[in-house]
């Protein structure tokens, strides 16, 4: 997640009173670590606690602590994660999974922990964690280190590891030791040697693994490297494999866009891509897909006929097959189409200001100081209770405001009396305008999406889409929902002179599938979509 450089939306220091609320969160997060540690830890006012917003790679916005300009805390969505450094401090925090130092360059380049690689400890101790369900927030330290070097979450539960045989995936990796979420400050950290876990100076593994100082470990290293890249290399070909399976069950049983017969290359491409955006056929035993179907039509899953020479199609699919019935999948979790409803949460818009020097004396008394948001209500609010509290209002006539305070004064430029919506207009005029979509601020006044249709070589119109990343969608997953839904192909064109974000291309007029996939599956709200008036003649809007 950290592997590639973020880039800083926002950086502010919290508040005094907004620290308690950060320290709740920390008890009722993690419940191991004792309250008056936690007190100590972060009530220390002389120690300066951040909060900062960083878009990622992947343009995913994360929301990250920093204590001292220490990363310490992270959160994905609606789950906190701890930093490494936390875990030096609070390695009681979540449970661990130990590797040997030369996994993590796997980890490091990338790669999510397989159980291969994990060294597990002797009977009677549990061999994969206590009760740890998938999903759960997990660490990773070393064999020869206890300290952390890296954190994710649980890949299965451990119940399912122990039932796995040692095969498959043990934790997707968020964050680790020497990514970008540690220099995100520009700070520089050492790792503190903490020894080997107490459970493997104990046991047996690790007199068998750790030669006696002095005898040769070159060669042994090398020979544990290699295994180790056997067995991520593998386990990567076998998870492969189950998601190409989960992914053509899933078409089968529960696509409800699926047409018999239906061309191989498109079955691929329409029905099981949109399912796993992440499957990659190189990666599986198979290496591509025609093995694969002839292997399920050998098992009597699906027929495969030629219907023209050298082009074959899927023209049935045996419903009455064991494999077939077993496989099941939450309604949640089945593929949809665009015109079900989705559970996506509505995008939440609003039109905020950025606090600047000369205003920020209006809202000290709350609190807030330059470079924080706030929205057009709040700005009002706070306004109100500034002219009220340094008695402002004209004794004779309430409607009307007299600058004299040094702040007003600079505010409003003049020293005569002005009225209540002048002054608010004044203090907006000496603020930032910029708008948040759901937690992402974005800088400058709200630019709609806009859609425009142009005609092109040979008479063919295409639609154009302009500014979807300001409102937090992601192009290239939004042009793969064109594609699919409308059967066209897109592309997606460089931001132009003047222009901040990319441009999305779809061939054909599709602005009323644009328009409907805008507001039925991201909760755009109408009044920010334009150009619904360019929709074909004769084709109602649904």
């Amino acid at each position: 997640m950290f592997k590639k450089p973020v880039r800083i939306k926002s950086n502010n220091q919290v508040k005094g009173s907004e620290r308690k609320s950060i320290k709740d969160l920390f008890e009722k997060s993690f419940p191991n670590v004792p309250k008056n540690d936690i007190n100590n830890y972060l009530n220390n006012k002389k120690d300066t606690l951040n909060v900062v917003k960083v878009v990622t790679h992947t343009n995913e916005v994360i929301q990250v602590y920093l204590l001292q300009k220490q990363p310490i805390l992270f959160t994905i969505k609606d789950s906190i994660y701890p930093t490494v450094f936390l875990l030096w401090k609070f390695p009681e925090l979540l449970q661990s999974f130990t590797v040997h130092p030369q996994v993590m360059n796997f980890i490091s380049s990338g790669a999510d922990l397989m159980l291969p690689g994990v060294v597990t400890p002797p009977a009677p101790l549990n061999k994969y964690g206590n009760g740890i369900q998938e999903g759960d927030p997990v660490y990773v330290n070393t064999s020869d280190n206890k300290a952390a070097v890296a954190v994710g979450v649980a890949h299965q539960s451990s119940f399912d590891m122990e039932r796995s045989n040692g095969r498959g995936k043990c934790v997707v990796i968020h964050h680790y030791y020497g990514d970008y979420l540690c220099t995100l400050d520009g700070g520089s950290w050492t790792a503190p040697n903490l020894g080997p876990p107490e459970w493997l100076i104990k046991s047996d593994v690790y007199e068998e693994e750790f030669p006696a100082l002095g005898e040769s470990e070159t060669k042994q290293e090398e020979s544990a490297a290699q295994q180790e890249n056997d067995n991520v290399s593998e386990d990567e070909e076998l998870d492969m494999d189950e998601l190409l399976m989960h992914t053509f069950l899933a078409s089968i049983k529960y696509s409800k866009s699926l047409i018999l017969p239906v061309l191989i290359s498109n079955f691929f491409r329409v029905q099981m891509l949109p399912i796993s955006p992440e499957l990659d056929l190189k990666k599986t035993s198979f290496k591509k897909l025609k093995p694969f179907l002839d292997e399920m039509a050998q098992q009597e899953l699906i027929t495969i006929k030629e219907i023209k020479k050298g082009v074959e199609a899927i023209t049935d699919i045996n419903r009455t097959h064991p494999k077939f019935n077993e496989f099941y999948l939450k309604p949640e979790d089945r593929p949809k189409t665009i015109d079900e409803p989705l559970n996506t949460p509505s995008t939440k818009v609003t039109e905020s200001y950025v606090i600047t020097a000369n205003v920020a004396p209006l809202f000290q008394e709350a609190n807030y100081r330059k470079g924080d948001i706030l929205d057009g209500p709040n700005i009002r609010k706070l306004v109100t209770e500034y002219v009220k509290q340094n008695n402002c209002q004209l004794e004779d006539n309430s409607k009307l405001i007299r600058p004299n305070t040094p702040a007003l004064k600079t505010v409003c430029k003049t020293e005569n009396p002005l009225a209540w919506e002048e002054l608010f207009e004044k203090v907006l005029q000496s603020m930032k305008a910029c708008f948040c979509v759901n937690s992402t601020v974005n800088k400058g006044k709200i630019t709609p999406i806009t859609m425009t249709v142009s005609v092109r070589s040979g008479n063919k119109k295409v639609t154009l889409i302009d500014n979807l990343e300001a409102f937090g969608v992601n192009v290239k997953e939004f042009a793969k929902e064109c594609q699919h839904g409308v059967a066209a192909s897109t592309s997606i064109l460089p931001a132009g002179p003047g222009k901040k974000y990319e441009q999305l291309l779809v061939q054909g007029n599709q602005v009323i599938f644009v328009h409907n996939l805008l507001v039925e599956k991201y909760g755009i709200s109408k009044k920010y979509i334009r150009g619904l008036e360019l929709a074909p003649k004769g084709k109602k809007k649904k």
